[in-house]
């Protein structure tokens, strides 16, 4: 794959090998993992911060951007990162997983604000870290399988 990319005001090509954006090999589903990942974590803390903006509350605008961003992790892994069928075992596995990661989130959240309750945001990101860690290494191993 070639690339052109502006670099010091000049146009340069940069060759990337296939390895890096392969659907088959770790290396590349890591890559694809984490460019996913990015965009939802965008998703996500777009709709949680925007609805707690707006005036909904820490825990109900955490379920609405969490449940935009399983939509679309789920379609975007399953198609761009595993090259894996859309199906509804594998939605299963990916709603369980997806589950699970949100209640450590939820936890992570409810204890950080026991000590610092005037830190809502920040204690969103640090659920969010917690959830994308965990999510990646459930994905990984039990559910794209």
């Amino acid at each position: 794959m070639l690339v052109s990319i502006l670099l010091n005001g000049k146009i340069q090509e940069i060759f990337i090998k296939e390895i890096f954006v392969s659907t088959t090999s770790t290396r590349g589903q890591a890559t694809r993992y984490a460019l996913v990942g990015l965009t939802n974590t965008g998703i996500t803390g777009l709709v949680i911060f925007s609805l707690m903006h707006w005036g909904l509350g820490v825990y109900a605008s955490n379920a609405a951007g969490y449940t935009a961003g399983i939509l679309f992790s789920f379609v975007a892994n399953s198609l761009f990162t595993f090259s894996a069928e859309i199906s509804l075992p594998r939605l299963a596995r990916f709603l369980v997983s997806s589950f699970f990661c949100w209640i450590l989130n939820i936890i992570a959240i409810k204890l950080f604000l026991i000590f610092m309750p005037s830190y809502a945001y920040v204690a969103q990101f640090i659920g969010m870290v917690i959830y994308t860690v965990t999510g990646f290494l459930i994905n990984k191993l039990w559910v794209m399988k």
